[in-house]
């Protein structure tokens, strides 16, 4: 044993940390007590070899063959020594390089199941392609590679938390479960004998149009409106530019974030609502929502903020929202509403923190005796049951004076 020790000693030979042994505390202190010592490797005489332990935690021991005895029968007992040493570094080496090898692809794991998937299923189009290919990825960024056979509510739990500490939006993270969903679906499927057990993802719960007791979209009164704004006064400028063109301007979420300076004409006080190009990274193209083009008529609270608001420029600034260098403030519009929501929340509202905005201020407009006509061209509808349906509060609107002048 002496020799043992003088070895292990000079050699300095370790266990791996994926090697150590997986017992109790109380088995360990013990041996320690004892003055214990685990043995690297044995001699078995009968079937003339020498074999090491290599400890695998929760696993039984690796237990490779290091030498025949016969080997051994003219050597000293220090050269011998010397011997099994070097052969159980070598032996804890392959042991290592094992256990760090990175494992083949399982047809049964959900990074086959995304393979699968993706090529077996037909699509409607390629950007609908790209965008559930995107959602997958991202999971299985965020929660790994497993089994299916394996999935528990933990894993879906696990990324959404991971979702919500980025700030994603509800819907966003709605629409990635979804993608997840659907391919779970396919493969249950085309591909029973591997997914026997259907897997249902509990989905986030995300705010939608929230409908009256009558049926009538929801808009916020005056008052409310005053709320909001007083709490966005509290942010910043961005926060401010925000408000101001959904507000005054009722444009999409998507037109605020891509807006590019150059379309705001103060000399005729429109806006020009179009494609933008390289946007927010070079080669990018943000669509308008099925490609309607408009001017719109800047109002003239909305005209005041944005001729001081254009004076406070930087000259490299190129878009609405600008972080003063020449790049967008926010590389996903998603955020945007992630950032506005907590001021609605703050403000006692609900509803979409943009949208609602939206859907106010048309109601607004009817209600003030613009001609329909003129209120959907300028929300972008193309057809203006659109507009009555899905953005007028009926029950929000007045008129009180047209009853008052029938004869």
């Amino acid at each position: 044993m002496w020799i043992l020790k003088i070895v292990q000693t000079v050699l300095k030979i370790k266990q791996p940390q994926s090697a150590l042994l997986n017992g109790s505390a109380r088995k360990k202190k013990k041996m320690r007590k004892r003055g214990r010592q685990r043995e690297l490797w044995k001699k078995e005489p009968k079937r003339n070899r020498v074999i090491g332990y290599i400890q695998v935690e929760g696993k039984p021991s690796r237990r490779p063959v290091l030498a025949r005895m016969d080997e051994l029968e003219e050597l000293s007992e220090q050269e011998v020594a010397l011997l099994l040493s070097e052969r159980y570094k070598l032996a804890l080496a392959k042991h290592e390089a094992q256990t760090t090898q990175k494992l083949p692809t399982s047809k049964s794991d959900f990074e086959w199941a995304k393979k699968t998937f993706m090529e077996g299923k037909l699509w409607e189009s390629d950007n609908n392609r790209k965008d559930v290919q995107q959602a997958l990825d991202k999971f299985q960024q965020i929660v790994g590679n497993f089994e299916l056979a394996g999935w528990e509510s933990k894993i879906n739990k696990r990324f959404v938390k991971h979702c919500i500490e980025l700030d994603r939006a509800e819907s966003t993270i709605h629409k990635n479960q979804r993608s997840v969903q659907a391919c779970f679906n396919w493969i249950a499927r085309e591909y029973p004998e591997v997914l026997p057990r259907k897997i249902e993802i509990e989905k986030i719960s995300i705010e939608i149009l929230k409908k009256q007791p009558d049926g009538e979209p929801q808009s916020w009164s005056k008052e409310q409106v005053a709320c909001y704004f007083a709490e966005i006064e509290k942010g910043t400028s961005t926060d401010m530019r925000i408000f101001m063109l959904a507000r005054y301007g009722i444009m999409r979420l998507s037109e605020i974030w891509s807006l590019p300076l150059s379309r705001i004409d103060l000399k005729r006080e429109t806006i020009q609502i179009d494609h933008v190009k390289d946007y927010p990274k070079q080669g990018k193209k943000v669509k308008l929502k099925k490609k309607q083009k408009r001017k719109l008529d800047i109002h003239p609270k909305l005209l005041a903020f944005l001729r001081k608001d254009l004076l406070a420029r930087f000259p490299e600034e190129v878009h609405y929202l600008d972080c003063e260098t020449g790049e967008p403030s926010y590389q996903d519009k998603n955020s945007i509403t992630a950032r506005m929501r907590r001021f609605r929340n703050k403000a006692g509202l609900t509803g979409d923190p943009l949208h609602q905005l939206r859907r106010t201020g048309i109601t607004e407009m009817l209600d003030a005796g613009m001609p329909l006509s003129k209120v959907s061209a300028m929300a972008g509808h193309q057809n203006e049951q659109t507009t009555l349906n899905n953005y007028v509060n009926r029950r929000a609107l007045d008129g009180k004076d047209v009853i008052a002048a029938i004869g």
